[in-house]
């Protein structure tokens, strides 16, 4: 069944904040700590993994909404909500046995948006933010690791030719880009294969509130850009203007 879109406003409105676990099964928390890295490179929600990881827990906080549309009633989680009572919104929903089922809503009066938890980039922004991480978090990666073998080369700088050390360093960075660029985009593509359910729900609500090429639709960098304009959002909610 496909996805409705609600119009009218906001009524006997509840919001309350739990941790839920939204991503992994018990298989991914034992391999999280390699996990956290890959999604640190991938760009894909790795604030929230690495809290997670960190706390030796996948469960995450967000807030789960109950209220009526005109008498219909819906339920959902989002990120964060920053609605109230008597908000006209449109929410993209899907009708369960007993209740509209919630994956965003949206004020349009201030173009504010909040989603599921990790909706917020269609396919193909998707995908260009993951290579694009992996392209440069993989090479700052190596930097970083350059930078901790030269100071170790120089310390033995008395046992080392100047050509000794320059081959040293050559080949660590010979070394190290074929090792660990491989390894990173194996970690990337897998990590963002695992987000593609997220993608595809993304889609699916883009494609119900009517916007243009759901698929190129990133949701991040159009409220990154509204913030450099001079509004602030909180984390989880998105701008948009399509």
């Amino acid at each position: 069944m496909g996805l409705e879109v609600l119009r009218g406003r906001v009524s006997h409105y509840q919001a309350e904040r739990h941790f839920a676990d939204f991503v992994f099964t018990d298989q991914d928390r034992e391999g999280m700590g390699v996990l956290a890295v890959a999604a640190g490179l991938a760009g894909l929600s790795g604030q929230a993994v690495g809290m997670a990881s960190a706390a030796g827990s996948t469960k995450e906080e967000a807030d789960y909404l109950q209220f009526e549309i005109d008498g219909k009633p819906v339920k959902g989680w989002v990120w964060r909500s920053p609605f109230q009572e008597g908000d006209r919104v449109e929410v993209a929903a899907e009708w369960q046995a007993d209740h509209y089922e919630l994956y965003a809503i949206t004020r349009p009066a201030d173009n504010t948006i909040a989603l599921y938890p990790h909706c917020s980039r269609g396919s193909k922004s998707h995908w260009r933010n993951a290579w694009s991480s992996w392209l440069w978090g993989t090479a700052y990666f190596i930097l970083f690791g350059m930078c901790f073998l030269g100071v170790f080369g120089f310390f033995r700088g008395e046992t080392l030719t100047d050509e000794d050390y320059i081959e040293y360093l050559s080949v660590m960075l010979a070394g190290s880009t074929v090792f660990f660029y491989p390894f990173f985009a194996l970690m990337t593509w897998s990590l963002g294969r695992k987000w593609m359910p997220f993608v595809r729900m993304s889609e699916r609500v883009f494609t119900a509130l009517g916007w243009d090429n759901p698929a190129e639709v990133d949701l991040v960098k159009r409220s990154k850009a509204q913030r450099r304009g001079g509004e602030a959002l909180e984390y989880g909610v998105f701008y948009f203007r399509y």
